[in-house]
């Protein structure tokens, strides 16, 4: 990292503690908290830690996959249902376009991606055999939290995009 690429990453970071403030005990605000564990939750995605990820979950985690109707409990839940994600894309790896968080919720709009090397499952039933295909989709992830942990996530992506590059035909 060059010095003006480091220095433009301290002073965003100072802008962002003092628009995000300081809580009454000198320590960081529940804002700054929360991005600090979704940020945690796709790195350890990235890295395949997914007990460090299920980590960040609360006990009662709901996950919502609007598109699939799928719904998760727990960090179990969660770590499985990721377990499963990564079979088709083994490297896959997220990342974060924008964040919002405000008080308790969040919204990140990110890319999914992933080389296609293991069958893919279908909606419905089915699995579509590997291509090697570079896939990449946008998702917006909505999120909520409790002392600091994620309670509920609420999954929209676009699927259509990720089948057109599998290239599935409809």
């Amino acid at each position: 990292m060059s010095d003006i690429e480091s220095f433009g990453r301290k002073l965003g970071d100072f802008a962002h503690g003092l628009l995000a403030g300081q809580d009454g005990e000198g320590g960081v605000t529940n804002e700054l908290r929360n991005e600090e564990t979704l940020r945690a939750l796709y790195q350890k995605f990235n890295d395949n830690d997914l007990d460090g990820a299920s980590a960040l979950l609360t006990d009662d985690y709901e996950g919502v996959d609007v598109p699939s109707g799928e719904v998760v409990r727990g960090p179990a839940g969660w770590k499985q249902r990721q377990a499963a994600n990564r079979i088709p894309l083994p490297d896959a790896r997220t990342t974060i376009q924008s964040l919002v968080v405000k008080g308790d919720f969040a919204v990140a709009e990110v890319v999914n991606e992933g080389t296609h090397t293991a069958p893919f499952p279908l909606p419905g039933g089915g699995e579509h055999p590997p291509t090697g295909k570079r896939i990449r989709g946008l998702s917006c992830e909505l999120y909520e939290f409790r002392d600091g942990r994620i309670a509920k996530g609420t999954l929209y992506y676009d699927f259509l995009t990720v089948a057109t590059q599998l290239g599935l035909k409809f």
